[in-house]
């Protein structure tokens, strides 16, 4: 494969519509934002590092500096909602308590700073989020609230930035999450994705399910949000962000043919900011790694 099998790494902000100019690549745009004022963010798969770092650097740096938050949820009680479902898929024992939680490897790819990471981090899961923005890890590190020079050990190894908690429970990796990592694989109990497999072109889906399963236990539970646009019949050709039904999710190339089962959906998880809700849902489903 070519190098342009990166992941998609930040959003960034300009003004626009939703619709687009040109047709949908690997390099297309992941639309999201506040509707009403016409902004939208995007997010861009990255197929030169060298060229996208000053753009997401700058965003990240306007968005640490009180500018808008673009894209994020910030809302508790969404992340309450989306645990919900987590916990009641990923837990093997008392699905009411987080007990079993000490035991549980969660993968957060594409994560940027999402405060669900650490959601799941202050409830007792082990975390392991990759993101190649710099500034979004850090970002992230920051959110665990702990002294920096203190709490973090950080490591350089084949093209990656690793920061490694000193609770062993946490690690963020500033890195393409789309390569190989074998010293992932078999690692993780469950998969925790927010829109990056919504935000992908189809060229990178593939290698994309590809690192899940390379990354998952059998058994594992993926809960994975997405986006779902209202009227819209067919497959959707005008993302990001892509509409995404079950049977898109599951196509041969995708999830369908990289060792998976798809077990439920869950239907809108929760409102989006905004006036989005009036143009889209926000939709949870759960697949499991089968046994290999």
């Amino acid at each position: 494969m070519k190098n342009y099998h990166k992941a998609f790494a930040a959003l960034s902000l300009l003004s626009a519509t939703l619709s687009r100019s040109s047709n949908p690549s690997s390099a297309s745009a992941f639309v999201l934002g506040d509707i009403t004022r016409s902004t939208v963010v995007i997010r861009t798969p990255i197929t030169l590092k060298t060229t996208a770092m000053s753009g997401w650097s700058r965003t990240w740096n306007d968005i640490l500096n009180g500018g808008s938050p673009r894209w994020k949820i910030t809302s508790g009680e969404s992340h309450e909602n989306a645990y919900a479902h987590f916990q009641k898929h990923v837990l093997k024992e008392d699905k009411t308590s987080d007990d079993g939680a000490k035991n549980i490897s969660v993968l957060c790819p594409l994560a940027g700073d999402d405060p669900f990471v650490r959601l799941l981090f202050r409830k007792g899961y082990s975390v392991t989020a990759i993101d190649l923005v710099a500034e979004a890890v850090e970002a992230m590190r920051k959110g665990f609230g702990d002294e920096d020079d203190v709490a973090w050990t950080k490591e350089e190894t084949d093209g990656d930035i690793i920061w490694t908690h000193n609770s062993g429970r946490a690690t963020l990796i500033v890195g393409d999450a789309l390569k190989k990592r074998p010293n992932l694989d078999n690692s993780f109990d469950a998969v925790y994705d927010k829109d990056s497999f919504g935000a992908l072109s189809k060229d990178l889906r593939k290698p994309f399910c590809e690192r899940i399963a390379d990354y998952t236990k059998d058994n594992a539970i993926v809960y994975l949000e997405c986006k779902l646009k209202k009227g819209l019949v067919g497959v959707d050709n005008a993302g990001p962000p892509f509409s995404l039904r079950k049977d898109d999710l599951m196509e041969g190339n995708n999830y369908g043919g990289s060792k998976f089962v798809y077990l439920e959906g869950l239907g809108p998880v929760y409102d989006l900011p905004g006036n989005m809700n009036a143009v889209m849902q926000q939709t949870g489903h759960v697949l499991r790694r089968t046994r290999t």
